[in-house]
């Protein structure tokens, strides 16, 4: 198993309504330093899962990547597919809390949580509003993923949104010991990406429009402190509706 890994966070141009959907995706991936490369939330259809596939292939890059399924599909998901180097799908998270906007549009709740395998350990994959419940960061820090990967779908409308999203990311990754880094779209709104350190240390925090940030993870900054010390007995309401 990889204890570094190299990754490119692309704050991307939205374009899966395009004529070229996956434009985004053939662009950066020829960038030769990344070894993993994470597009926003909804940044391609699910019908186009074939196509990235044989992008990752092509290049060698595992590739991380949200996607959405058509309003006509039912029941209908927000996805993230993670592919590997050799163009495997190793995993498909579906988003498992939505927004009052998503669920007025008919999507549909996920229900697992599972941890995918890498060549740099166990990962996790937290959809843009579910970086807000640490439920789901310590379920996959339970399942003893070193790095989780948050897609975001557009940029923060605003500075109090930015300031918030960036410290639940600093948050998530010091309260499990693990690393979390996040990307968003560039529109209208202010494009983001992020990396903190299991210490909560930043690597990396941008907000420029249409670019991929990268940063380099030594993946043995884990630690598992804050999981061994847990008092499961006493965490009953957590769990209650």
């Amino acid at each position: 198993m990889e204890d570094k890994v190299i990754v490119g966070l692309v704050i991307a141009q939205p374009v899966k309504d395009s004529g070229q959907p996956l434009s985004e995706v053939e662009k950066y991936t020829q960038d030769p330093k990344p070894e993993v490369i994470l597009f926003p939330e909804d940044h391609i259809y699910t019908e186009k899962l074939p196509d990235l596939q044989a992008i990752a292939r092509e290049r060698g890059k595992w590739i991380i990547s949200g996607m959405q399924d058509r309003e006509d599909c039912n029941p209908k998901f927000k996805k993230a597919a993670v592919v590997n180097p050799q163009g495997e799908l190793v995993g498909l998270h579906v988003k498992t809390s939505l927004t009052y906007n998503e669920l007025s549009k008919g999507f549909t709740n996920g229900d697992r949580l599972d941890v995918f395998q890498t060549d740099f350990g166990a990962i996790g994959v937290s959809i843009c509003y579910e970086m807000h419940f640490p439920e789901v960061a310590r379920s996959y820090a339970l399942q003893s993923a070193r790095l989780i990967f948050n897609p975001v779908g557009t940029g923060m409308w605003h500075e109090t949104q930015y300031a918030t999203w960036t410290s639940i990311g600093r948050v998530r990754a010091a309260e499990n010991g693990i690393f979390c880094v996040g990307c968003s779209h560039a529109n209208d709104a202010v494009p983001m990406a992020y990396a903190y350190a299991p210490d909560g240390t930043c690597l990396l925090q941008a907000r420029d429009a249409a670019r991929m940030a990268v940063v380099s993870l030594d993946l043995t900054q884990c630690f598992g402190m804050f999981l061994e010390h847990r008092q499961p007995k006493l965490y009953g309401r957590l769990i209650e509706s």
